[in-house]
């Protein structure tokens, strides 16, 4: 009676593990099946994280994946969503830093004549002036660092009623990865739609990691590797601006940081921003480490233009409020109003007569 009783009982336990077996075996698919889903979304992210061998093990992992995953078509339906979404579906890898002639590797770039012999360079010659109804162009352009004071630049130069301006940033972006975000181009295209006759850029702030050259030598921050790419890649920059026609660059320098091994990282970036500057024509150094440090020191209240006291640098420590970024901004104009209209006057005065010209000449744009 106990052996019919234990056979009558045995048999269902077998549904029991087989339905904890099917569940488990479930979830491993479901898993494997996210994985391949959303594996193109995952390489993105290894590729663009700091070089280094978390990078490679991340990439090593899932490289493998994203293939069998664009091969079995498996990445399909999230690229639909995407679309579906309306956002812009995934154009072709950048092209490589360095693609692009740097600064005086392009005759025709730098001399400012179309044929390229020797004279004077546009940056050389004489700035038209701007005036009331044919402003200047402004375009302003940098990584997040940029936000705030980029607003201020507008409002400020708004108000001079003989500056137009455009202003492009971009959060979480620099000169050393152009896989995540390929700044030459962007600036290239900008430039292209723009036309303006100065550029204020301000970057470096995500730009204390390695870089990779054209190559293929991954170089740590830093190094002597580093240097010499990253000061390339600062005079590609101007190459590129330069060659759209811009006839001054007003490049601005990171800021004092709170965090002493970051602060001497944005000091080594600065000093080749202001090296590059030094040497190219046409090129201005705004130190935004002065303007926002006391002695020196890092600091998060300062005085303004009227002399009020206020604060400077956001919570974070190491983005600026607007009143921060209204004393870059001034400075920025300061330069600009100095070369391109030191008299304030102009911004009153009646367009100059017309000069008889040849037909189908172009009237030069600010």
């Amino acid at each position: 009676m106990r052996r019919r009783d234990r056979a009558e009982r045995e048999p269902t336990a077998t549904p029991r593990r087989r339905t904890a077996g099917s569940a488990l075996t479930a979830m491993v698919v479901a898993l494997a099946l996210g994985a391949l889903f959303n594996a193109a979304a995952m390489k993105k992210t290894a590729l663009d994280m700091p070089f280094g061998a978390a990078r490679d093990l991340r990439l090593a992992l899932v490289g493998p994946l994203a293939s069998l995953s664009h091969w079995s078509l498996l990445d399909r339906p999230a690229e639909w969503t995407a679309l579906a979404l309306g956002k812009p579906r995934p154009g072709p890898p950048p092209a490589r830093a360095g693609s692009q002639p740097t600064a005086g590797q392009d005759d025709e770039a730098t001399s400012g004549r179309p044929d390229g012999k020797p004279g004077k360079t546009l940056q050389e010659r004489p700035l038209p002036k701007p005036y009331k109804g044919h402003p200047m162009r402004l375009y302003i352009a940098g990584d997040s660092m940029m936000g705030l004071p980029g607003m201020a630049l507008t409002n400020l130069a708004g108000k001079t009623k003989l500056v137009k301006t455009l202003l492009d940033y971009r959060i979480s972006t620099g000169l050393c990865r152009p896989d995540a975000f390929d700044w030459p181009a962007q600036l290239r295209a900008q430039v292209k739609a723009f036309h303006p006759g100065a550029v204020a850029v301000m970057f470096g702030a995500n730009d204390n990691q390695g870089v990779e050259t054209p190559s293929g030598e991954v170089y740590q921050f830093g190094s002597r590797g580093w240097k010499k790419e990253y000061r390339r890649r600062v005079e590609e920059v101007v190459a590129v601006l330069y060659r759209g026609g811009v006839r001054r660059v007003y490049w601005i320098g990171q800021p004092v940081m709170p965090d002493s091994s970051y602060d001497a990282q944005v000091r080594l970036i600065n000093e080749i921003f202001r090296g590059v500057a030094e040497k190219t024509t046409g090129v201005h150094y705004i130190d935004a480490y002065r303007l926002l440090s006391k002695g020196g020191r890092y600091t998060q209240y300062l005085p303004d233009a009227g002399g009020a006291i206020v604060q400077v640098r956001e919570q974070d420590g190491e983005h600026l409020t607007y009143a921060g970024g209204l004393i870059v901004a001034q400075a920025v104009l300061d330069a600009v109003e100095s070369e391109w209209f030191p008299d304030r006057g102009d911004a009153h005065r009646t367009p100059p007569p017309a000069s008889p010209k040849p037909t189908g000449a172009a009237t030069p744009e600010g």
